[in-house]
């Protein structure tokens, strides 16, 4: 299946209708509607200029407000071919006039849009607490030092992470210093 069609059914499958909109189907492209977010789906066919990508956003977006639609939650999404150069990807989604836009090149692509992630399965990150032992002497100092600085709860002070960073440093030059000595 194409791209354009995967994106299409993903969209689906996260709620989103089909609108019909006379104006956005003459630019070629589709439009859909969730109940927070639009999305307007267009399939690239060749490396067009990035100033026709930026007509296409601007042209879309007085389309979308002369309807009255909220154009800070609406996104364009870029199908493209694999014939399609990364530089004209990178320009697409570094453009930040008219409308949010994404290049979608792969299924792995639908992936970084943040309003599709109820589609894909999110793994809450595992609580990792860090726990004094017979590792890194470096390492023990500075969470030896964290826990007398209350840095568990609070946010450290540059003054306090400035006096850790030299109390690791002053542990590296003495290190380094036995190290000679004993050479």
């Amino acid at each position: 299946m194409d791209i354009f069609n995967t994106t299409h059914n993903r969209l689906l499958d996260n709620g989103f209708a089909v609108y019909y909109s006379k104006e956005i189907e003459a630019l070629g492209a589709s439009f859909y509607k969730s109940t927070i977010n639009n999305v307007v789906l267009k399939k690239l066919h060749y490396d067009e200029e990035l100033s026709l990508i930026r007509t296409f956003s601007w042209d879309l977006r007085s389309i979308l407000m002369e309807g009255k639609e909220n154009i800070w939650n609406t996104y364009v999404l870029f199908c493209v071919d694999d014939e399609i150069d990364f530089e004209t990807i990178y320009k697409i989604e570094r453009d930040t006039k008219s409308l949010r836009k994404y290049a979608i090149c792969s299924e792995l692509d639908l992936n970084r849009i943040p309003f599709l992630d109820e589609y894909r399965e999110i793994k809450k990150p595992t609580k990792n607490d860090v726990v004094v032992g017979d590792g890194n002497e470096y390492l023990k100092e500075i969470i030896h030092f964290i826990e007398e600085s209350d840095g568990r709860q609070n946010k450290l002070t540059v003054d306090q992470l400035n006096a850790l960073m030299n109390k690791i440093i002053n542990m590296v030059e003495l290190r380094y210093e036995n190290r000679q000595n004993n050479s």
